[in-house]
């Protein structure tokens, strides 16, 4: 769904990025397609703007990380690393991703921790955990399980 929409090419040694912002852009393009968002015209371009700012951002974060620059310098990135983000943040929310979507991550990971505990038949019985009450007395060999007589 890129819409022709470049986001331009980064220094050497950058390839990162450009990865970084494609998955960026990806992730917008499936939450608004989740939500049930239009992706028209003026979407694209907030979508190409906030992969832009998040760009920015990344950049600005690479270059705080060199040892040649003095305090104002990085001063000045950091200022330019938060702003971005924040305007990253605005073209979100013009995309109306700013609102919660159906899918809810915490009753996601709620089903997730239910599911890996364990299920009553694995738990103790009588101190014993259920894998060995199955087994018999002699040499655990496995036993049959009980059968009711039939009426």
């Amino acid at each position: 769904m890129r819409h022709g929409l470049a986001a331009g090419r980064l220094p050497k040694g950058c390839a990162y990025i450009t990865r970084a912002v494609t998955r960026f852009r990806a992730g917008i393009e499936a939450a608004m397609v989740a939500a049930g968002l239009p992706i028209g015209v003026v979407e694209a371009a907030t979508i190409q703007t906030a992969v832009r700012w998040e760009r920015h951002a990344l950049l600005c974060q690479r270059w705080l990380r060199t040892e040649e620059l003095d305090a104002d310098q990085k001063l000045a990135f950091s200022r330019d690393l938060a702003r971005a983000s924040s305007e990253r943040d605005k073209c979100l929310r013009l995309l109306g991703l700013n609102h919660r979507l159906a899918a809810d991550p915490w009753a996601t990971l709620d089903a997730t921790s239910r599911d890996a505990a364990p299920k009553p038949e694995a738990q103790a019985v009588n101190g014993s955990n259920a894998a060995d009450a199955k087994l018999g007395p002699q040499n655990g060999t496995p036993t049959e399980p009980a059968t009711e007589p039939e009426p």
